[in-house]
């Protein structure tokens, strides 16, 4: 399968929707693929079981990018992501490679994929001052984003993305509202969007949260933290681990914690689904084989050049 100066495709998906399974079936087909992540959490070394990362046995038979990259002390953004993917899909491709992007989130996918407007870099001493007003003063963040920025509409509990939001708008001395437009998308991309129907999906992440579980998450989590990782930066921020984490400290029961790993990834699939309506010219299809035939049809055997 040779390679090709684009565009190249983007495999795109919910969470559980099948998006790893269909790349495996369309690289069995022919020598020459190469998978990109673009899932943010495995990034990360030994989030593993958690994060659905590929088996030692599909990473020998396919070479992976942008897998175990960083430990998880460390919150790699989509900024990072846009140029270390773009470079991994020009290095495959200068050596005949097609690579394939693979993941869900939408956010680094769109930096990917240049949907980003340019926004100031983070700054960490602001967002230090920024959370230590919140915790003496809970609700300020959102009281302060309601007066410099009604614009900006943020869940009162995601001080996450509240943060963000106040740095882009004092670092700029614009409103972040008015900064973000959505950027321009590039030509280089062709997103194939994995729809699977919403009773399928259920079944899916209960299957995979079921079988996360028996592989060993809460074992893993608990590896992780006597490592000597803790909630934040990026544990407390990943489904599974939370609530993994949340069992550890007596704070509900396993079988409690698995039921809220279930729920907060179905929840957390749904955004996904509005994200990714954002994906421009998206081929949409509603099997892991479907996704590999539309795969197999243009980029096989050296198509799509």
């Amino acid at each position: 399968m040779a390679g090709n100066s684009g565009p190249y495709p983007v495999l795109a998906g919910c969470t559980a929707s099948g998006k790893s399974e269909a790349a495996m079936l369309f690289a069995a087909a022919g020598p020459g693929v190469e998978i990109v992540n673009a899932d943010s959490r495995q990034f990360y070394r030994g989030m593993d079981i958690g994060t659905a990362k590929p088996s030692p046995r599909d990473r020998a038979l396919v070479p992976h990018h942008l897998l175990d990259v960083a430990d998880p002390d460390t919150l790699l953004s989509a900024g990072w992501f846009a140029g270390a993917a773009m470079e991994a899909v020009e290095d495959v491709s200068s050596r005949g490679g097609l690579p394939v992007t693979v993941g869900g989130s939408v956010l680094y996918i769109m930096a990917m994929a240049g949907m980003m407007d340019p926004l100031p870099p983070a700054n960490p001493a602001l967002r230090k001052v920024l959370e230590t007003l919140e915790e003496e003063s809970p609700g300020f963040l959102g009281r302060m984003l309601a007066a410099l920025d009604p614009g900006t509409r943020v869940d009162a509990a995601d001080r996450v993305r509240q943060i963000r939001a106040l740095e882009i708008t004092l670092e700029s001395g614009e409103r972040a509202s008015n900064l973000r437009r959505g950027g321009k998308p590039g030509k280089r991309l062709v997103f194939i969007l994995l729809e699977p129907p919403p009773d399928v999906l259920r079944k899916r992440i209960d299957a995979r949260v079921d079988g996360m579980v028996e592989a060993g998450l809460l074992r893993e989590t608990e590896g992780l933290l006597a490592a000597g990782f803790r909630r934040e930066p990026v544990l407390g921020r990943t489904i599974g681990y939370r609530e993994m984490i949340d069992c550890l400290e007596g704070l509900c029961s396993l079988e409690q914690a698995v039921m809220n790993v279930k729920t907060n990834t179905w929840r957390f699939a749904r955004r996904q689904r509005n994200m990714l309506e954002r994906l421009p010219g998206a081929i949409r299809v509603g099997s892991p084989d479907a996704a590999a035939e539309i795969l197999e049809g243009r980029w096989g055997d050296g198509k799509g050049q």
